[in-house]
């Protein structure tokens, strides 16, 4: 009878918590507003994870998951999918996006943070969140957890590389392709990914060259080479590494090249280079703390457990052999099953979560960023400005681009007056993208309140210390905020 009468108070004073004021200038979509603890969260926010995340809803659960900086994970750079149950052919982006619809609509909270250490030392577990445009972190609680991260793009780590990300460097054909059309360009690498990246491109380079270190591909789908190899714009360099990348300071211009059989060294023309060289797993925050393998991949048992009791692991993350999107989807769903068995077994309770979510992002802010529909507009908006301009090149296919969205609209409206911000979309007005030169998205070009262009910023991180640095500022009036836009990289 005591605990019955403990349960009703706790619950509702729960209902209180939840029911709290909180001014929608201070919540973000997918923010958490109250630290609480979750029957169980869900590190990562691909397949695997949104899989697992539908069978523990399904099941009366509550789970949280964290998507990271990757929203969908890898998957969502490719351009085809044709290996899905009941799809012939679908975009990765796509793919992910009914999922995930499915996913929210089943009752799982989405929440857009990295994680940056956990603490499996004690029930109920603790995960330490950093929200990805702030230094602002929390901390969170969970009875069990699923780690779903995936793994990240390897890098070739020669001259040139990081100097010209964006700029002719990328590891993404679906995201950066368009700017590449009658272009020639270079694929590095010889598996299944560096087959897809070519394929794409072929439709849009001049010229693609795949640059193979070994002396055959290692991609599994042979027919996939065949037919490659028959295309005409498309020839495949075997026994050859990319020493160092060229550019002309804006753009690349060339690749130094060594054969590695007689050792002879050349140069290339290109105007792109697309990195197609493996992944790595994304479990440094879990050493010592979980165990790893040699080559840093999650250790899994029966049910998927790992070496911490309550604790799963899926998809990539765990799996150097098969990394496909369906492996990773009967991972999730094998995990979910044990972990809701764990949770049974161990007396925990389906708990609420005291969590504050804005369904829309367009019903928290009163967005104040101006869509650009022509050239002849664009100048306009830039001509009759007399305070600082903010364009936010984007493409509606660009999880990077979906994810800085909310940070734009929440700038504009703080900065109203001061700054103005526009979008373009770099799929509908071309020769404006072509103009300015953009090779990547997100990006942005700020020019000052004399429609002079002043510098640009490509990624979610970098974009996101202008606008966070700017709302430090807001109260300053338009002449010092146009200074300090003069000098922000001075």
């Amino acid at each position: 009878m005591k605990k019955q009468i403990v349960k009703i108070i706790t619950s509702v004073m729960l209902m209180f918590s939840i029911t709290s004021f909180v001014s929608p200038d201070e919540i973000k979509k997918h923010e958490i507003v109250k630290e609480n603890e979750y029957d169980v969260v869900i590190l990562g926010g691909g397949i695997g994870a949104l899989t697992s995340g539908i069978y523990l809803a399904r099941a009366g659960y509550k789970p949280l998951i964290i998507e990271g900086d990757l929203p969908g994970g890898l998957i969502t750079q490719s351009h085809s999918v044709e290996n899905w149950p009941g799809e012939i052919q679908i975009t990765g982006n796509d793919l992910v996006n009914k999922i995930k619809d499915q996913a929210i609509k089943n009752g799982c909270t989405i929440l857009s943070n990295e994680v940056i250490d956990v603490d499996f030392s004690k029930k109920p577990i603790s995960i330490t969140l950093k929200d990805l445009y702030s230094n602002k972190t929390q901390k969170i609680k969970a009875f069990s957890c699923i780690i779903a991260m995936g793994t990240s793009s390897n890098y070739l780590n020669i001259k040139g590389e990081k100097d010209y990300w964006g700029r002719g460097v990328s590891n993404c054909a679906v995201c950066d392709g368009s700017f590449y059309k009658d272009k020639k360009v270079a694929i590095v690498g010889g598996g299944d990914a560096a087959v897809v990246e070519a394929n794409y491109l072929s439709n849009l380079a001049s010229q693609v060259y795949i640059i193979v270190r070994k002396d055959k591909m290692r991609a599994k789908d042979k027919e996939k080479i065949k037919a490659l190899a028959q295309k005409k714009n498309i020839k495949i360099i075997y026994n050859t590494n990319i020493t160092a990348i060229n550019g002309d300071d804006k753009n690349v211009i060339s690749v130094d090249i060594l054969d590695n059989k007689n050792q002879k060294k050349y140069k290339m023309t290109l105007d792109g280079v697309f990195l197609a060289i493996g992944s790595t797993p994304n479990s440094k925050v879990f050493q010592n703390k979980i165990k790893l393998d040699g080559f840093g991949y999650i250790k899994v048992f029966d049910g998927l457990t790992t070496s911490i009791d309550g604790v799963y692991a899926i998809g990539d993350i765990i799996d150097p052999v098969y990394k496909q999107a369906i492996t990773a989807a009967g991972d999730g769903a094998k995990a979910a099953i044990s972990c809701q068995k764990y949770l049974e077994e161990n007396s925990y309770q389906s708990i609420q979560n005291s969590v504050k979510l804005a369904s829309d992002s367009s019903q928290v802010f009163s967005s104040k960023v101006v869509e650009i529909t022509s050239l002849k507009e664009f100048e306009k908006e830039l001509k009759s400005s007399d305070i600082p301009v903010i364009v936010d090149f984007y493409a509606s296919w660009c999880r990077p681009c979906q994810r800085i969205a909310p940070l734009l609209e929440n700038g504009a409206k703080n900065l109203s007056g001061k700054v103005k911000i526009l979008k373009v979309n770099v799929d509908k007005l071309r020769e404006l993208s072509s103009k300015y030169q953009i090779r990547s998205m997100p990006t942005i070009i700020v020019f000052d309140r004399d429609q002079n262009q002043i510098f640009s910023k490509m990624g979610t991180n970098s974009i996101s210390e202008v606008i966070n640095s700017l709302d430090k500022i807001k109260d300053k009036p338009v002449n010092e905020i146009d200074s300090y836009l003069k000098n922000f990289d001075k």
